[in-house]
């Protein structure tokens, strides 16, 4: 119980912004003409909530993400941790671009119907999550293989 397959997943961001997120337990509308602060203080609060993880990527495009039961041996510039309850069998991988539409339409919800597919298939449970943004100096690494964020989940049981 509790363990599952490598996952890769390829997600746009257009403001530098990815979130693990349970879309079941995540409260996202905020109001029609939300502040940045009230966004933030969303983001805050459904952290503490354990509904989300969100980080900076320190840059815009496509990111490949392995979702991971344990972190591998590259090296890594930068990673944080934090926990995350699964209540529905799953999570979602999702954008600033999704989460601030939510927070601005009630209709709006997550995942988004483009993103629906970024879905993580898990045991229900209470999960330990480390995220690593890799630093690839070895150019012979094919750019299939290249992986810009692996999230390891462990369960708490």
């Amino acid at each position: 119980m509790g363990k599952f397959d490598k996952t890769v997943l390829s997600i746009s961001d257009d403001t530098g912004l990815l979130a693990l997120v349970n879309a079941e337990r995540y409260i996202s509308f905020v109001c029609s003409d939300w502040s940045l602060e009230q966004l933030q203080q969303r983001f805050t609060e459904q952290a503490e909530a354990k509904t989300i993880l969100i980080w900076r990527t320190g840059g815009e495009g496509f990111h490949k993400v392995a979702i991971l039961p344990e972190s591998t041996k590259r090296d890594a510039t930068k990673q944080f941790s934090g926990e995350i309850e699964v209540t529905s069998g799953c999570l979602h991988l999702t954008n600033y671009e999704d989460l601030s539409m939510a927070a601005q339409f009630e209709d709006e919800t997550l995942p988004a119907a483009h993103n629906s597919d970024l879905l993580i298939s898990l045991p229900n449970a209470l999960y330990n999550v480390t995220v690593r943004q890799l630093n690839y100096r070895d150019d012979a690494i094919e750019e299939e293989e290249k992986i810009d964020f692996e999230i390891c989940l462990t369960a708490q049981f």
